[in-house]
């Protein structure tokens, strides 16, 4: 009889390590690393899907304003995944230091002299306290975040990133940089910004990276939408890129993230 219960304990114990071996309770993981470009600790927020596995690889999609988006991102891939519908994935939120300084600085490149509007500014609007330090930042997300999340999980090399407002442009901007990014969502970009820079610079490029972008954007204001619709006009000219794009006619500039962010995964996660 002993013999028995000590098999049975022992078939108990290996089902229970192989469980939490495959199976994932949908919760926040929280990093921080010391980053030698932005000279400062960086918070970011790892959620793995259902039945996560290291001996098992996974597509990683990382996420601007974790503040806000990296919630209900991760709620839905997980949801997705389990459901079949998308690739089982590992969310990364990367959220701000300071989002109403810190923001500004990081996710651009340069210190504009145009509104989104098309008005001109001076330079008490963009400068060195909310602009134009995107360059370390960058140096952050190529040398020091994404390494760091390759050796901390089990991932597969294909990577995602999702950027809205500032965040679209940062998606944009990169694309005359070398990247590692198989897709990049950009959800109504700030592609006015120093009156349409990334632009210029994709213009300046000879892009060869097979990439899939999905791009939505809404049409207010006119100058805004010019701009936008300018840049989709050179993302279809290239034979590299995969697009797809949606004009949201009733939406606000925050209010179509949400449909954005479903309708992009279905498209681009295969």
């Amino acid at each position: 009889m002993k013999k028995y219960i000590l098999l049975f304990i022992i078939v108990l114990v290996k089902l229970t390590t192989n469980a939490q071996e495959n199976f994932c309770v949908n919760k926040a993981i929280k990093h921080t690393i010391h980053s030698k470009n932005l000279k400062e600790n960086r918070e970011y927020w790892v959620s793995l899907p259902l039945q996560y596995s290291d001996s098992l690889k996974y597509p990683v999609i990382y996420v601007f304003d974790a503040e806000w988006r990296f919630d209900l991102i991760r709620n839905m891939t997980f949801d997705l995944g389990a459901n079949k519908k998308i690739q089982y994935s590992i969310i990364i939120g990367i959220p701000h230091v300071d989002w109403e300084k810190k923001r500004g600085q990081d996710l651009t490149f340069s210190q504009s002299r145009i509104e989104y509007d098309g008005d001109k500014v001076d330079e008490t609007w963009y400068n060195d306290s909310n602009s134009g330090k995107g360059t370390s930042f960058y140096n952050y997300l190529l040398k020091e975040l994404i390494p760091d999340v390759n050796k901390k999980y089990s991932t597969n090399n294909h990577e995602t990133l999702v950027g809205h407002s500032y965040g679209g442009y940062f998606g944009g901007y990169i694309l005359s940089l070398e990247h590692p990014f198989e897709v990049i969502h950009i959800y109504d970009p700030s592609i006015w910004f120093s009156n349409g820079e990334v632009i210029a610079n994709f213009k300046k490029v000879n892009y060869k990276r097979k990439t899939k972008i999905h791009l939505t954007y809404q049409p207010k204001p006119a100058f805004h939408k010019r701009k936008i619709e300018e840049f989709i006009r050179e993302l279809e000219n290239n034979k590299h890129i995969e697009l797809t794009k949606e004009l949201y006619e009733n939406d606000t500039h925050n209010s179509l993230f949400l449909d954005s962010f479903y309708k992009g995964i279905l498209l681009t996660n295969e």
